[in-house]
């Protein structure tokens, strides 16, 4: 199993970040760069607080292409804080990863700055081991990044420039179709 804990601090209330993180949980393509199109698929448990109970995330433009399907396994409205489960489905034979998991929670700093802090873990397949080091690190970067574009959507109420760039790409590739 891969795990790790990632901190970043925010220029924002903790009620803004939750807002863009939990309540608006199905729209994650709004900031985030490698998810072209997310929606609302039950998936499990509706808890109290919450405005859904999972999402898909598409990760690629093609209809028949990879897909994250994430639940909430838990979640605490008042404590602000989640634990999402992220499944993949049309995965390629070779896909490493079994499933990931995200405990995600925040501390204030002070009056408009937060500390988001995501506690991630990915169960990966026997034959990925023997790729453990360079899996860990990849996936450390990608859940960095993804953080950087939360904060940045959070703190300017607009896309990272990574997510405006994939954006401008998939507007040349259906142009070119």
């Amino acid at each position: 199993m891969v795990k790790f804990t990632k901190e970043m601090a925010v220029s924002a209330s903790k009620d803004k970040i939750w807002e863009v993180f939990a309540h608006d949980f199905n729209n994650a393509y709004n900031w985030m760069a490698s998810v072209p199109k997310s929606y609302h698929q039950s998936n499990g448990e509706l808890f109290d607080g919450a405005k859904t109970d999972g999402r898909v995330c598409e990760l690629t433009t093609k209809p028949e292409g990879m897909k994250a399907s994430e639940q909430f396994i838990a979640y605490d409205e008042a404590k602000q804080t989640a634990t999402v489960k992220i499944d993949f489905v049309d995965t390629p034979s070779m896909f490493p990863v079994r499933y990931n998991t995200l405990e995600f929670s925040m501390k204030a700093i002070s009056e408009g700055q937060t500390e988001m802090i995501w506690k991630f873990s990915s169960r990966i397949k026997p034959l990925a081991y023997i790729m453990y080091p360079l899996i860990r690190k990849q996936f450390s970067s990608f859940v960095f990044e993804i953080m950087e574009e939360l904060k940045h959507y959070v703190e300017n109420g607009s896309p990272h420039p990574r997510k405006v760039k994939a954006i401008e790409k998939q507007k040349l590739r259906s142009r070119h179709k």
